[in-house]
């Protein structure tokens, strides 16, 4: 019997949200540096962040704000929800990204790339020459940014198939929701 696309697809959003739970508490406790392919990055939580339970859209718990969202995210994930999608920031060096990542989907909603660096001289009298350049410039950025989540998320499949998952990721995660926000952190 085949399984109707979208059913497979509902079934599985759990996979995205924990992940994203994952990562978003990883970067809660180890202040945000990440090494990615031998290069350190800081990844940090933005100031949007969607959690859901159990794929009820009545569910949704939407934080959005400038300051501290610790708090609410806190109280949400100790009612049983999971990250659905948050705003997430990447630094490498001089350069940012911006990128809000869906977890129960596992898409990339949207993506703000650092901003291209002043030009070559020698493309100035050719647009066309310009323009490809520009695009193989912002191609490399999505790479750049795409790379950093895929190692990031094999990580996970890695931790959350392996033996360790239940004695030492689960009990740190759930330690993490237990004090997210109460003002005895940091």
């Amino acid at each position: 019997m085949k399984e109707d696309f979208l059913s497979v697809v509902e079934s599985t959003r759990f996979l995205g949200r924990e992940f994203l739970t994952w990562l978003v508490g990883r970067l809660e406790e180890g202040g945000g540096q990440i090494e990615v392919d031998g290069e350190t990055a800081q990844l940090a939580l933005g100031n949007r962040v969607v959690l859901e339970k159990g794929g009820d859209p009545g569910a949704q718990l939407s934080l959005v704000d400038e300051g501290d969202i610790r708090p609410e995210l806190g109280v949400g994930l100790r009612r049983g929800k999971l990250l659905d999608r948050a705003r997430l920031s990447i630094s490498r060096g001089e350069r940012n990204w911006e990128v809000t990542l869906d977890g129960g989907l596992l898409t990339y909603d949207s993506l703000r790339c650092p901003k291209l660096g002043p030009r070559d001289a020698n493309l100035a009298d050719d647009p066309r020459a310009a323009f490809e350049n520009d695009l193989f410039l912002r191609l490399a950025d999505l790479e750049e940014a795409v790379a950093v989540f895929d190692a990031l998320f094999a990580e996970f499949c890695r931790a959350r198939a392996g033996a360790e998952w239940e004695k030492r990721e689960l009990p740190a995660l759930r330690s993490w929701i237990a004090n997210l926000g109460r003002g005895d952190e940091r």
